[in-house]
């Protein structure tokens, strides 16, 4: 009797702490694979065209730790909230080393708004036709080089959804603490379905400086699903009044569903920087992946890569210290887990 009373007491009283986290749930994921890289000049190296190979991770998905939950309010009316930092799984030195997402919001039917720091208006288009469906976006130029920013902090975001369809808003204040408008910008983004296909695109503008000059950034792009077969394509720019720079991107990319556990994709990108009217370095890069889902959270993958440059260097990707040069390959062989 007295052991049935204890167990009774110890389960009520976790019983209290379960119930009161029923709505908080906790996600992730962890990505960790070798990677070899050739043509890369490595900072403390003595040569300028090396071979890098390193356990690493994040080279397909980005990992990440975070907590989301929500609350119904009554009348249809939710209250809810992410936060979502960034870890490293090959030396695990850095177990929280990025605030990614950390928004509060209320949302009613297809409308919402959210405030704090949030992916951008053209983050969000882009990913919607983005050739490798933003995954091994440490190798790619395509998150990167999104010059509008990948998210933002002070940022308030409205959305609304509707049908097959939904636009989007943002505005943030910036940074800045001596008053001026530095750092202020907003955008607008739109999706649509129709049948077999979905378009998006976005623009935004921020403010550079106190001078009245804005950095202006537009995207679009669309993806055709036919059988087991999924296009993509876009077309994105970003131009900068201060520096007067322009640099447009084209991405092309075409999967195909090779089985219901196997998933072959390829990816080109094609990235120039204008300056004044010059263009000086052009940047092409093709991706060629094969991923095996061994179940719904656990993904084997294998990547080949190839970046061509007319000129100069891009930064080496992960944590090495260094850049690539031109005719740079990779081979990278991995698994993913989200939970």
């Amino acid at each position: 009797m007295q052991k049935k009373l204890l167990t009774m007491a110890v389960a009520g009283a976790l019983a209290v702490p379960v119930a009161a986290l029923a709505q908080v749930t906790v996600y992730g994921t962890i990505d960790t694979g070798i990677r070899n890289q050739s043509k890369a000049f490595v900072t403390g190296t003595s040569g300028a065209d090396d071979s890098v190979l390193e356990v690493t991770d994040g080279l397909r998905t980005t990992n990440r730790l975070g907590f989301k939950g929500s609350e119904d309010l009554g009348g249809g009316l939710m209250a809810s909230f992410t936060m979502e930092g960034q870890h490293n799984s090959d030396d695990g030195n850095r177990a929280w080393n990025t605030q990614r997402k950390s928004i509060v919001g209320l949302s009613k039917g297809g409308m919402s708004v959210d405030l704090g720091r949030d992916y951008t208006v053209n983050f969000k288009a882009q990913g919607i036709y983005d050739p490798m469906s933003y995954t091994y976006t440490g190798i790619t130029p395509s998150a990167g080089t999104n010059v509008a920013g990948t998210r933002f902090s002070n940022l308030i975001t409205a959305g609304f959804r509707f049908g097959t369809g939904g636009i989007r808003v943002d505005y943030t204040t910036g940074t800045d603490t001596a008053g001026d408008d530095t750092g202020d910008g907003f955008g607008i983004n739109a999706d649509f379905a129709f049948g077999p296909v979905t378009v998006a695109g976005a623009f935004s503008s921020v403010d550079e400086n106190n001078a009245g000059q804005s950095l202006d950034t537009m995207n679009i792009g669309a993806v055709y699903k036919m059988g087991a077969f999924t296009f993509r394509a876009g077309f994105s720019e970003a131009e900068s009044e201060s520096t007067n720079t322009k640099t447009p991107l084209i991405l092309l990319g075409v999967q195909y569903a090779i089985s219901p556990t196997m998933n072959g994709r390829f990816g080109y990108y094609s990235l120039e920087t204008e300056v004044g009217g010059v263009t000086g370095q052009e940047r092409k890069q093709f991706l060629v992946a094969l991923d095996y889902y061994l179940s719904k959270r656990t993904t084997a993958y294998v990547l080949f890569d190839r970046l061509d440059l007319n000129t100069g260097t891009v930064a080496l990707g992960g944590a090495q210290s260094g850049n690539l040069l031109d005719g740079a390959t990779g081979i990278s062989v991995g698994v993913a887990h989200a939970f």
